[in-house]
Order: structure tokens, then sequence, then C-alpha cells
């Protein structure tokens, strides 16, 4: 098996041909100064506009299949209807889907990628439209200097230059990782973000992503901690698993849409189960003292220091008040590490087995396993992709 070392001798090795620059993405999009259109104002689409405007290049609207979103306004642009692009934008616009994909292989040049069939049926349906240049941006993510200092939260696009500075954190997650299984998905995640897309990562189903109990046993009086319950769709897999068998869950959702899909699930469950849930609109974090966000009222909504929405925090040592937890999952775009830094207390007295998904910020890739490990030493890591190339959870488990 190869080790990290010799993917970051390889990249050394190529980095010339594998990045493109600044420089070269500008003349890309030259010919489509003031028509560039972003399709999917969700919190892809928001991190892509920063990303493009902070060195300069600032696209015209958001357009988005979603007729709730119509008319209006996202980070100044107005989100348009995707058949109105062509008649809103004179000339020749260029439309990149900023829509999080399953990690198709993209080429480097960036016509050939212009002829390209996208993201799912997307580039389809913009085509009918009348959209003659369609990109997805995952296209740019070889731009490295583009997303350097982690300041949004964009999964398929990596600070690869932090990665470099941190080969050493990189390695020690590598050695502390409990299989081989672990240790080649590992490699590969790391393959792909640093030198090429066209990698082939084993993948789990979605369904019951959260709850692998191959790795660890199944018990029938879980105290499970929910962190981004979402509409409860975590909730209804935690309950089939199990059998509806356990003592109690804690539901941490902090967009008030999704927060009222779950109030309304669990409502209509029976009373004998609802009495053993609690629900809290709020985020899961390391203090109690709120913290600014992107609300999107539906999936995708993260923390940010720029977000125009102040959403209040809760740590989930907190949440449980001292008393015993099983189990932990989250999956909070970006802000797991501040919540298991809230949850410190609950690791290290009762040693919860974790779902952590590690791929919403390129340092969680590190940060999220080496923090694990500081709180209970003795936990087992186990590594599971989801989605191809973009989706991954680390699991944290002691012996059975």
């Amino acid at each position: 098996m190869d080790r990290v070392k010799d993917v970051f001798d390889e990249y050394k090795l190529q980095s010339k041909e594998i990045e493109i620059s600044i420089q070269q993405m500008r003349q890309n999009l030259y010919d489509f100064k003031e028509q560039i259109v972003l399709y999917g104002a969700g919190s892809a689409g928001i991190a892509f506009l920063h990303y493009l405007q902070d060195v300069g290049i600032n696209p015209i609207f958001f357009a988005d299949g979603d007729k709730e979103k119509h008319g209006k306004i996202c980070e100044g642009l107005e989100i348009i209807p995707p058949d109105k692009i062509v008649k809103r934008v004179s000339g020749n616009p260029l439309v990149i889907v900023t829509i999080n994909t399953d990690g198709k292989n993209y080429c480097k040049d960036f016509k050939k990628e212009l002829l390209e069939d996208g993201h799912q049926g997307v580039h389809k349906k913009l085509k009918e439209y009348g959209c003659k240049n369609i990109i997805d941006y995952t296209y740019f993510r070889r731009c490295y200097q583009l997303f350097r200092g982690e300041k949004y939260n964009l999964p398929a696009c990596t600070d690869v230059y932090l990665m470099l500075e941190k080969q050493g954190e990189i390695e020690k997650v590598f050695d502390m990782l409990e299989d081989d299984s672990a240790k080649n998905v590992f490699l590969k995640l790391l393959r792909f973000r640093m030198i090429t897309d066209k990698v082939n990562i084993p993948t789990y189903p979605e369904k019951g992503m959260y709850f692998e109990y191959d790795l660890f046993k199944r018990i029938s009086d879980e105290v499970f901690v929910d962190c981004g319950a979402c509409g409860g769709s975590s909730l209804k897999d935690f309950l089939e698993i199990n059998e509806n068998q356990f003592e109690k869950y804690y539901g941490i959702e902090p967009d008030l849409v999704n927060y009222i899909k779950l109030r309304k699930y669990v409502s209509e469950l029976d009373k004998n189960i609802q009495k053993k849930i609690r629900t809290f609109h709020s985020a899961a974090y390391e203090h109690n003292q709120g913290t600014n966000f992107y609300v999107l009222n539906g999936p995708g909504t993260f923390q940010a220091e720029s977000g125009s929405d102040f959403v209040n925090t809760i740590k989930i040592d907190d949440v449980a008040r001292g008393s015993r937890v099983s189990y932990i999952k989250m999956n909070i775009e970006g802000s797991e590490t501040s919540a298991l830094k809230g949850a410190k207390n609950t690791i290290k007295n009762y040693h919860p087995r974790l779902a952590i998904m590690g791929y919403h910020k390129t340092s969680d890739f590190w940060e999220i396993p080496l923090l694990i490990k500081e709180f209970c030493k003795d936990y087992k890591l186990g590594l599971r992709s989801y989605m191809r190339n973009v989706a991954f959870a680390y699991y944290a488990y002691e012996n059975n």
C-alpha cells in the first residue's frame, strides 16, 4: 500500500501539470465578462460566488430551478428562472453550475469541458432553454490559488496549499486509522484532492450512512445526539434501523424550515416514542453564544462569519446535561470541529460512538480525527466514503 508521503511526492512532481493558474482561469473567462450566471443559489453557489469575487470576477445573476427563490436576492444577485437566462443576459452567457456533485471526472481543458454534459440533467435542461455555454464549477477545482485560505465552505474544492503545510498531521491520521480498508479510502481521497479526479473510491450506500452497525454493536438503549437533524430524515433511519428501541433522542437543527419539518415528523410518531425525544432549534457548536449563518431554508445551511443570519448555538455537553450519550452523528456543513469541541466532556466521560462527516472543509480531513483521538485515545477510527469522491465520514468506536 502507498503511504501519504508517496501521494505528496507525486503531487510535487506533477504540480505544474496539474494546477490551473489564476491567470489561465481569467483568460478562460475573459470572453464571458459581465455574462456569468451561477446556477444553484445554495451553499456551493454562495461559496463559489465569494471565491470569484475575491479575485475580481463578478457573476451578474443566480439562476435556480426552485420557483420559491425566483425574484429574491442572494448575496446581492437576483435569482432568475433558468428559462430566462438567455433573455436577461445580453450576448453569450456562461452558466456555471454550482450544485454539489457526486464526483464526475472532469477534464482540464476549458473548451472541451464546455462540450461535456455535466451535472445530472441540469445541462440538458439548460440547453433546452437556449444556454450554449455550460460548465460545472468543479472544473475550477484545479485552480488551487482560488481556494486558498479555506474562507468559504465548498466541499468539492480543496485548499491544496494548506494540505501541503499539514502533511505531518495528515500522516498522523493515516497511521491512526483502524484497518487497511480505511487507509485505502484515505489515500484515495487524498489523491483525489491533490492529484486527479480519476480515482475509484469504494463507496457505501447513502441509505443508513450514519448507522454503520457492522463496525460496532447495536444496543437497545441508545442515547442518540443528532446534529443536523434536518427535517427528520436521520431520525427516521434511526428508528427503522433500531426498530424503535432506544432510550433518548436529541435532535439539533438550526434551519427553521427544517426544524418545523422535524417537529411535524415527531408529532406524528407514537406518543411513547415522542416522550423520549427532545429537539433544539439551534446549531451544535463549541459555545452557547450564537453565531452567524447562511440560513438557506432547507438543505445546506452553514456557519460563516459573513452569514447574514444570527443563529442560536448549543453545546452537546449542555444538551445532555452531563448524562450518558451513546451515539453522536454530525453532518453540519463545516461546523463539525466546533461541535466536537462542545462535546468534549461528553466524549471524555462516556465514549459515545461517533459518525462525523469529514469533507465540508479541507482541514476537516485531519482536524476531525485528531480531535476525536485527543478526547479519547482508546477510540478506533474508521472511514467510509459516500457519493463517490465527495462525502465521507469518520467513525469512532471502542472494542465491542
